[in-house]
């Protein structure tokens, strides 16, 4: 029996070929080093994209988001601070902007009517059309000549002494003026009236000593510039010192828009003697205040004409 199967054994082993086994297992472990070749080089490829593209756009993901979340936070924050705004805020809103056009449209009108009386040119009267702005430079030339001939008249009928040269009009000779130069001296012209017209209103001024149209302000503010220049002067003159105040108030609401810069105020040593035109006005002033003096005083105003830009 032991004989029987040692044979069978035998003849099984010489039945096999060695060679053919060996090719076999060659082939499985040559096919099985392939296969995790494969693998390793996928897996260098999908860790190279992990590092070179998936990384960076992770990153800029979680970085959009935590953006979109401190946003989302300050939101959240505001809503619990802030009432939503309904109907009735929008409307009272709406109301708020309507009210301020309104008063923002009367400051217009009224900053262009004080504008209106400085850009103002001589007017004519004209046989068909009326009175009519005076388009001519040698009739305009003419035209001022008149007015201020008639100013000085009117100065001296209500006794205001005046310095020579203390009213600075412009003299051409016998030359006639181009447009550019007039629109400046008729707006000086105008100053220089009120001025006048203020002297003759009992502000007690007695002499006008010297008016100068100054280069340049002391506290205008240039970041204005957008909205109106200025036109510096400087107003010398002798008055009562009672009437100082008085001055002051007719100077600020004339309609030349004036806003002072400083006032200078020094005695004169003179006390004032009314002429027989002014004799009524003394006798009033001398029974309010019999026992005092009425002293003359020299003031010199600092000021400035704002011209709108209207």
């Amino acid at each position: 029996m032991n004989n029987l199967k040692y044979s069978y054994f035998t003849n099984l082993v010489k039945d096999m070929n060695f060679s053919r086994l060996k090719k076999t297992f060659t082939n499985i472990f040559t096919d099985v080093k392939g296969f995790w070749i494969s693998i390793g080089i996928a897996f260098l490829i999908l860790t190279t994209l992990l590092f070179a593209f998936i990384s960076p756009l992770s990153n800029r993901f979680n970085k959009s988001y935590r953006e979109l979340d401190d946003l989302l936070t300050v939101l959240e924050k505001y809503a619990l601070k802030k009432d939503f705004h309904n109907d009735n805020w929008i409307v009272s809103k709406k109301q708020e902007a309507d009210l301020y056009n309104k008063e923002i449209g009367k400051c217009k009108s009224f900053l262009k009517g004080k504008d209106d009386r400085l850009e103002a040119v001589f007017l004519i009267e004209d046989p068909q059309k009326g009175l009519i702005k005076i388009e001519d430079a040698a009739l305009w030339k003419r035209e001022y000549l008149k007015k201020v001939s008639m100013l000085v008249t009117k100065l001296e009928a209500n006794n205001i002494a005046t310095s020579e040269g203390a009213l600075p009009f412009q003299n051409w000779g016998s030359n006639i003026p181009a447009w550019d130069t007039i629109l400046p001296v008729q707006k000086k012209f105008w100053i220089l009236e009120t001025i006048a017209n203020i002297a003759m209103n009992n502000t007690g001024i007695t002499k006008l000593k010297k008016i100068t149209f100054r280069e340049l302000s002391y506290t205008y503010t240039p970041s204005f510039a957008q909205l109106c220049t200025v036109i510096p002067l400087t107003i010398k003159a002798e008055l009562r010192a009672e009437r100082i105040k008085f001055l002051l108030h007719e100077i600020l609401k004339s309609d030349i828009p004036f806003v002072l810069e400083g006032i200078t105020i020094s005695g004169t040593g003179k006390i004032f003697n009314p002429s027989p035109l002014m004799e009524s006005e003394y006798i009033m002033i001398k029974d309010t205040n019999d026992h005092q003096s009425n002293p003359i005083i020299d003031v010199t105003i600092d000021a400035y004409v704002i011209d709108y830009k209207t």
